[in-house]
């Protein structure tokens, strides 16, 4: 029986790999009809769960033609056309004309035409990267890592590290309590060419005494959030990593840092704000670690 290989591109695959190694718990692959509508409209999965990403799988009519036979989806990597994830499929569908229209926010390839499977994933292949392996995590690893430090505050490094923001997470570990750690999240383009010198000159920057230890997770990029539901993103995954406090850096709106603060007893975190040191300084375009903001 046919079995659909479907090649996925860069940015899909960054969404797989986030949600093969658990950073998108507690979801198991990519959403039916209801959760898909539920999350353009409101931002929760239709049970009402908290959750910002339309995680979804495009298909056009003769893929979706050809995965019907057998109900199964292999995932190829484009570049190293290397099998590297399958989709068990529960459901295929088409969003309504105004549902699909809010899909092409988020990738204008997608019209009223696409179809979506929804199902489950597994692995089948490691994801491969080029360097710094040994800063990528899969959230069970990290957690028992990390498992007996009484805190851990998730700061953003995109790609770099703001001094202002660490200093704020440090503030947060000396005066809460000692025996905490700090989660430095780095989300910086691993295509760019100075990729392997932004690395090394985050770990000499990040030092922070009050920590009883500091991890670097380096993370892919998923493009395409506005900054809203980019900041989301970023607080449930640092939660799903083990984070208890999350630091909002000083570039994020105000607007934006009070939408978080509504929802941060859903989101089960300490939202720690740093305040700009000029309130009248210019907004630059800023890439988030797990997403670009649009």
């Amino acid at each position: 029986m046919s079995i659909l290989h479907k090649i996925v591109d860069h940015n899909e695959i960054s969404t797989l790999e986030l949600l093969l190694n658990g950073a998108f718990s507690p979801m198991p692959g990519y959403l039916n009809q209801d959760d898909h509508s539920s999350v353009l409209r409101h931002n929760r999965l239709a049970n009402g769960t908290l959750w910002p990403l339309p995680l979804a799988l495009a298909l056009t009519p003769a893929e979706k033609r050809e995965a019907q036979l057998s109900g199964r989806i292999v995932l190829v990597d484009g570049q190293e056309r290397r099998a590297i994830a399958e989709v068990a499929v529960d459901s295929f569908y088409r969003l309504p004309a105004e549902l699909a229209t809010l899909a092409q926010a988020f990738d204008a390839k997608r019209t009223a035409d696409t179809w979506y499977a929804s199902g489950t994933v597994t692995p089948l292949q490691k994801i491969l990267h080029p360097a710094f392996n040994s800063l990528r995590f899969s959230v069970p690893a990290l957690r028992q890592n990390v498992q007996d430090w009484n805190s851990i505050i998730a700061v953003q490094a995109a790609p770099t590290l703001d001094t202002d923001d660490l200093r704020r997470a440090c503030e947060w570990l000396s005066d809460t309590e000692t025996g905490g750690g700090l989660l430095v999240q780095i989300g910086i383009n691993e295509a760019a060419p100075d990729f392997h010198n932004q690395v090394r000159e985050l770990r000499n920057q990040v030092k922070c005494t009050s920590a009883r230890q500091v991890k670097l997770s380096l993370l892919p990029c998923v493009e395409g959030l506005g900054e809203k539901r980019c900041l989301l993103l970023q607080a449930l995954v640092s939660r799903n990593y083990g984070a208890t406090g999350f630091v909002v850096g000083k570039h994020i709106s105000p607007e934006a840092r009070r939408w978080l603060l509504q929802h941060h007893d859903e989101i089960g975190l300490d939202i720690i704000p740093v305040r700009a040191q000029r309130a009248a300084a210019v907004k630059q375009t800023v890439r988030h670690p797990l997403c670009e903001a649009a």
